[in-house]
């Protein structure tokens, strides 16, 4: 009878497919925790890079396995595909921040108005430590976001201080932002004031925003300031809240007050 040695399987492809398969919940869970304010940010990051690091070694040992099937003929190639696909998916978050990243201007806060910036008062204490600094950005950053977004600025509107203020309340209540804080006019010619957080669309960050309304002779004029706890690149999502907010407002004044 002739004797057949067995095919042998490959354990780096074996191997592989596991860790990949355990790189996926765990990068997806870290997200989906983090968005739902289950994990703060600095825990995300720290889980976020072991995710990424599973799937780096899922990949390089599928990368062995596939060598090994084909050198010397060990069974292993699904178990190599699989790593690869699951290697794959769970880098993809890691990989897509490490892009925007890599594309996105050096800025983190933007604001309309950096003559007279509207000032944070909770976030100042919630901001201690290790989170990014509620002071304005240098004079260089300010004349880059003055560069990259001109449209950003001062909007003004012929209407009340009071009536502008229920306008951007509204659309702070649709955007679902937590508010910490608020001054509400009382009347027409007073000063209004918003301090609130929002989540970033991608990853769900924690962002700061702060909104100033004031009397004008003939109207009343709006600021509002977007800035990120973590990081030194917002990944331009500060500026998009921004026009985002500004393009309801202008909706919501239109159709209360039509101006």
């Amino acid at each position: 009878m002739l004797y057949r040695p067995p095919i042998r399987t490959s354990r780096a492809a074996s191997w592989s497919r596991i860790l990949g398969g355990l790189a996926v919940p765990l990068a997806a869970l870290t997200l989906v925790a983090h968005r739902a304010g289950l994990v703060e940010t600095p825990q995300a990051i720290v889980l976020g890079i072991g995710a990424f690091g599973v799937g780096i070694v899922a990949l390089i040992l599928a990368a062995i396995g596939l060598y090994i099937v084909w050198e010397r003929g060990f069974r292993g190639a699904t178990n190599a595909s699989f790593g690869v696909v699951y290697a794959g998916i769970a880098l993809l978050p890691a990989l897509y921040g490490g892009y925007a990243l890599s594309t996105s201007p050096p800025l983190s806060d933007i604001s309309t108005d950096w003559s007279n910036p509207p000032l944070y008062s909770e976030v100042a204490f919630l901001r201690v430590g290790h989170l990014n600094s509620v002071a304005p950005p240098s004079p260089d950053r300010i004349d880059l976001q003055r560069r990259l977004y001109p449209d950003i600025a001062t909007r003004h509107f012929g209407i009340g201080s009071e009536q502008l203020f229920r306008s951007a309340r509204k659309v702070v209540d649709r955007d679902g932002w937590k508010i910490l804080s608020e001054m509400t006019p009382k009347e027409d010619g007073d000063q209004g004031r918003i301090e609130a957080v929002a989540r970033a669309p991608v990853f769900g960050q924690e962002d700061d925003i702060v909104i100033r309304v004031l009397a004008e002779p003939s109207g009343a004029s709006l600021d509002i300031r977007s800035s990120s706890r973590f990081g030194s690149r917002d990944l331009g999502q500060n500026a998009a809240r921004i026009r985002a907010f500004f393009a309801a407002l202008d909706q919501s004044v239109a159709e209360n007050f039509g101006t």
